[in-house]
Order: C-alpha cells, then structure tokens, then sequence
C-alpha cells in the first residue's frame, strides 16, 4: 500500500590515483574504548532472535496445513449488502497431522454447512475460527484435503475496509482491500502472508450494470437469469490471501499493450469511473514506460502470462491486488509505487508482517527511481530529502496486533525506503539491482515469502560484504548518525580528515563518500567509519584543497555538523572548544574540545554554572589527550534554564552557553 554509481567501499586501505595525486587513506581510532560497544552487542543478540519469531495469528494447527488452492464462488446483493456463497479449499497435511482443520473467518459472518472430501461434516465457529476434525488417516504420512465452506452475511469492514459496500455518483460500488488481516472477515482462509496458494479461481454473480474486476485472467463473462452476470476470473501465479481483490462498478475500460524485453506480450488495463476518464488518462498511460523501466533494474514483470492493470476504489492511496492495482489516486508516484508492488510484496511477500518493510520500503524506492529516470538523479536526491525521518521506532513491526504500527509512514515506508536507498550507496548500482534480480528469481523466495535475514544473505551473496552491522543498525536499531566532520592540511600538505558521531545512542557502522575538492579537480573516495571517533590521513596533495564535502550525494539517512579548525595551529598552541551539542537539550548534553599536539596529555576541568554564577557542577577529566575529546553532562537532576559551560585545560579557559528544557 499506500547516482550513479557509488564508488566502491573499501575496508582498509583506498590507493587512488588522479592527475598525478597518490592518496592514502588509513583509519586510527582517537579511542580504544568505546562506551557504546555493550548496548550495541546486545541490540544484536535481539536482532538475531527477532529474525526467529514469527507473530502472525497462526495457530499451531494451521502451521500443519499448507494452503494450494482456494476458489471463491460468490452472489453479491448491493440491495441489501449482503453476500452468499462457497469457498473450496485444497490443501495438504504432512506427516505431523494436526487435531483439527482450521481456517480463519469472522463470527460475524454465518456458516451454513462445511463438506470435507465431499462429505457433509459438523464443525465449530467460534472466536473467528472455523474449526473441522481432521480425518482419520492413522498410518499415513499425510493427506489432501478439499474442503467446501457454505456461507453468508454482511461483512463487516475492519482495517482498512476489508469488504465495503459503497457508492460513487450514487450508483452501488463494490470494493475490498484486505491486508493486513482483512481477508477472514469476507472469505474463509488460512489468513496468512506466508502461506501462499498455487492459484485462486473468484467467480462472482451479480447484477448485469455491475462488472466485476478481479486478479488475473478474466477466462469468463456469463449472462444468467434475473438481469445478472456471472465473472469468472482465475489467478494462476501463487498468491497470498491479503491480494485476492474483488472490486465492481459501471468502470469505463481501456487497455494498453506491454512488450517486454524477451518479446512477451501483455495487456495493461484500466478500469476506471467513467466522470474521472479525463483526468486519470494520461498518468495511467505511463504505466508501460515504468513497467520498462522496473524490468531493467528489477527483473522481468512477474505475471506476465496475466496482465496489469488499475481499478479504481472508494479509498485514498491505493493498495498492490495482485495484477489489479485497487486506485483511489492517480499521481505518478502512486502509479509506481504500486507497480513496484507487484515485485516487491506480491513476487516476493513479507513472511510475516513484522518484516513489512520488505514490501512498503521497496515501493517507496520504486517511487524514487521514477523519479530518477523521469526527472534526473538531482530529482531523485530532493525526493529522499523530502520523505527523511529522523525520530525513533525500528523498522521491524515489533506490535503486529496493531495496524497503524505495521503501517506507519515514517518507519515502514520512508525510513524503510532510505534503507532501500542507503543499500544502493554501500554495494553500488551494478552489485544493488544485480541483488534485486537475484532476490526476485530465488528458488525459494520467488512466489514465496520472505524474512529481512533472506533479503540480507541474497544481498551478501551478490555483493561479497558483511552488512551485519548494516542491517542490524538500521532495522533493529533506532534513530540514525549525528556526524561532526572536521579536516586540515598538516604541515606536511597530508589532508587530515576527523569524524565523530555526536548521537547519544548506538553508532552506526557506514562506509561514508567525500568529495576533496581541489584547485583542479574533485576526487571521489569512501571512508569506512568503524568507531566513534575516527581519523583519517588522506595522504600528501600537491594542489591546495578548496573544500571537502560529507556524503554531497546524500546517500546516508544522517545529520552532519561541520567543525571547522579555524586556522588553527599554525603554532600548535591552542584549544578550540566545540558547541555543545545538542544545545538546546533535555537529559544530557556533550562538550568537545580539541587538543593540539604539542600540549600532549594535560588535566582539564569543565565546570558548570547557573544565569546568576552559581556552581552548579563540578567535573574533573584529568586523562584529555591530543585530538577529539568528548565529555557528556548528565543534567538529570537539574532544572530547566541557562547555564554556563567553563572549559579549564592547562592555561587555556573558555565559557559557553547552553540551554536545558524539561
């Protein structure tokens, strides 16, 4: 629902070579401790387990079933908004059989009967759970089953609608949008992601101004007695119970044609409210030109013996039906978002919804590349600025019980889209989509399910790196890097480039572009940031450096803070204290400061006092060594107000002013 190419990462050491510059690069840490190492160790171990567990409302007897095929056969009624019918079920039971056959299916719907292998069989319907015994098979090592569930009602709309009964132009409208849970609420089903079917047949009888848009191949169209109309349509691709779709309305129709690379042919069709022709045509008919463009980084259009098309639906935003993007816009972005859909959630689907990032991060990105291909990677860049999130959550769903979680804009679509994007920065644009081909056309992913650990190993497979780190931080963990950057030419003309990550949670591993702008070029290296505090001598430059800029093509979800060393040192004989930072605070705040070479290790005492010079605390660092220090006040018991930071480190004192808000 609702550029390029990086250069490439290197671990240690980068030789580079341009217009007769040799540059080194090597990385020392300014600490041999670091603070942060525990917590980060740890948020690991949880990642791991997190990647184990599976919160889906499958019961233990249903984890015994495997789904292959399920076919609706329904009478809608918009009159009194009801509907009635039959879903057969075909699946199969292994060699540890469960007590009973379970299905998902709301109590507010009634079951009439239930044939299991052709025989009528009692049941139970209770806490929406339709509950069969199982056949006697003792001494086999498993079954088929076929099970036939007759029933009828209203249902009632839950999540984003389910099943509605609506309107437009006051004509009855008929539309479903399932995921996450939806399903059972119309139709009994194993309702879960990652059991998909083989194939769906849905046949629905209504009344004959109606036409009725489904998944796949309408194989057939049928007049029938009483002014109705049967619609027979049949998903032959493996599909999830969240993707069966059922949408009716008086739609005008018209259909494009796709050609695929490989020659294939396909028809791409839009079915939409006749009052809005006018102003949807002419986005809907980009939808080849995106579908190219997705064929090319992705990967083969993956129901390309069907077709793809648009239904338009009484909802904002729009939602992936499997080879019928159910509408209720008609932007560029909605249009490839859920195109990006059909491979990344339908081809490949989260295994459970903890993981729904797989699905909504990666149509976020398809929304990104649009852009890039139709207005040009400044365009691209701007788009990842506009969608940033910096606040807290992980991307991983850790509540699947509520909806607004799994679905929460920030987390799993626009940060979640930024990792899709970061991935692209560290492996490189021909190691990233050659990954996402492959992600697609795995033996057991491709029309299966997936967890962030497969996506991970494929990436690790294609690209050769460890992104452990990589994925633990920016899946599991929260928040993202706060970078202060400072650089210098020493007196030797090496170019000394300093980071460190002023955030007070965990750090975050990232191998991290520059740009080294000199009098006669630009020269493009990656820096692997592996510590908190991180100096890197980039080597003799014959030509004065102008500038250097921090990851200029945004590749990193980060804040960046530039702490310039004022000229220093010409003599090496000074401090320079930094801004406190973050200022204004709430809980604690770090002093930087730096020390220069000549002064070697001294004691330095950073006092603290109120508006009116009193002392409020007292903190004594007698180990400050050259380079980048870093102290953080603990101001938890202190009151809101202005205070006064004093540095004394030898005979050098500095005052600073910070702000705490409760």
């Amino acid at each position: 629902m609702h550029l390029i190419n990086l250069v490439p990462a290197f671990n240690f050491l980068i030789h580079f070579k341009s217009i007769g510059f040799l540059v080194l690069i090597f990385a020392t840490g300014l600490f041999s401790q670091n603070p942060i190492d525990k917590d980060f160790k740890c948020s690991f171990t949880r990642s791991v387990m997190k990647n184990m567990e599976h919160n889906s409302s499958v019961t233990y007897n249903q984890s015994l079933m495997d789904i292959s095929y399920y076919k609706l056969d329904l009478f809608i009624d918009v009159e009194i908004e009801t509907i009635a019918g039959s879903v057969t079920i075909k699946g199969i039971v292994g060699s540890l059989q469960p007590e009973f056959l379970e299905f998902d299916f709301s109590n507010q719907m009634t079951v009439d009967s239930i044939k299991l292998q052709q025989n009528v069989v009692s049941f139970e319907h209770e806490n929406s759970l339709i509950k069969i015994a199982s056949p006697d098979v003792i001494g086999q090592d498993g079954y088929e089953f076929e099970i036939e569930i007759f029933y009828n009602g209203n249902p009632t709309p839950t999540g984003f609608g389910s099943f509605n009964f609506d309107s437009h132009n006051n004509i009855p409208h008929v539309w479903t949008l399932s995921e996450p849970f939806g399903s059972r609420s119309w139709w009994p089903c194993k309702d879960d992601p990652a059991d998909k079917a083989d194939s769906v047949d849905i046949i629905v009888t209504m009344r004959e101004d109606q036409i009725v848009v489904s998944n796949g191949l309408l194989v057939e169209e049928t007049e029938v007695d009483n002014g109705l109309k049967r619609y027979f349509w049949k998903e032959r691709y493996p599909i999830t119970t969240y993707l069966v779709s059922i949408t009716t309305y008086p739609y005008e129709m018209w259909t494009n044609e796709y050609v695929s690379v490989n020659g294939d042919t396909m028809p791409i069709v839009h079915y939409v409210y006749p009052d809005h022709y006018d102003i949807v045509f002419q986005n809907y008919q980009l939808t080849a030109s995106m579908m190219s463009l997705f064929e090319n980084r992705f990967g083969e259009y993956p129901f390309i013996n069907e077709k793809y098309g648009h239904v338009e639906f009484g909802r904002g935003g729009g939602m992936e039906h499997q080879t019928i993007s159910s509408m209720g816009g008609y932007s560029q972005w909605l249009i490839a978002h859920e195109l990006g859909h059909q491979w990344w959630g339908n081809l490949v689907t989260c295994n459970s919804f903890e993981h729904i990032w797989l699905n909504e991060g990666f149509a976020r990105f398809s929304e990104a590349l649009w852009e890039e291909e139709h207005n040009g990677f400044d365009a691209y860049k701007s788009y990842w600025v506009n969608h940033a999130y910096y606040g807290p959550g992980t991307i991983y769903v850790e509540n699947t019980s509520n909806v607004s979680e799994i679905f929460n804009l920030n987390l799993t679509y626009n940060k979640a889209g930024w990792v899709v994007h970061m991935l692209r920065g560290v492996m490189g644009d021909s190691s990233f989509f050659q990954t996402l081909k492959s992600y697609g056309s795995n033996d057991t992913l491709a029309y299966n399910s997936a967890t962030t650990e497969d996506f991970k190993k494929v990436c690790e497979a294609e690209s050769g790196l460890d992104l452990e780190d990589f994925f633990n931080q920016w899946i599991y963990g929260s928040y993202y890097p706060k970078y202060g950057v400072s650089w210098e030419l020493n007196e030797d003309d090496e170019l000394i480039v300093d980071i460190y990550q002023q955030q007070s949670w965990q750090y975050f591993n990232m191998p991290i572009p520059i740009h080294v702008i000199t009098t006669q070029d630009t020269i493009k290296l990656v820096l692997e940031n592996t510590s908190e505090y991180q100096q890197f001598n980039l080597g003799f430059f014959s030509n004065s450096v102008v500038d250097l800029k921090f990851d200029p093509d945004n590749w990193i979800l980060k804040e960046v803070e530039y702490l310039s060393l004022p000229d220093i040192v010409p003599e090496q004989s000074d401090i320079i204290l930094y801004p406190a930072y973050p200022n204004p605070f709430n809980s604690s705040t770090f002093i930087s400061f730096y020390i220069p070479e000549n002064l070697g290790q001294i004691n330095s005492y950073i006092k603290v006092y109120d508006i009116k010079g009193k002392l409020i605390d007292d903190m004594s660092y007698s180990k400050s060594i050259p380079g980048l220090n870093k102290i953080s006040w603990d101001s938890k018991n202190i009151a809101s107000g202005i205070y006064f930071i004093q540095l004394n480190a030898g005979r050098y004192s500095y005052d600073q002013k910070v702000q705490l808000i409760k």
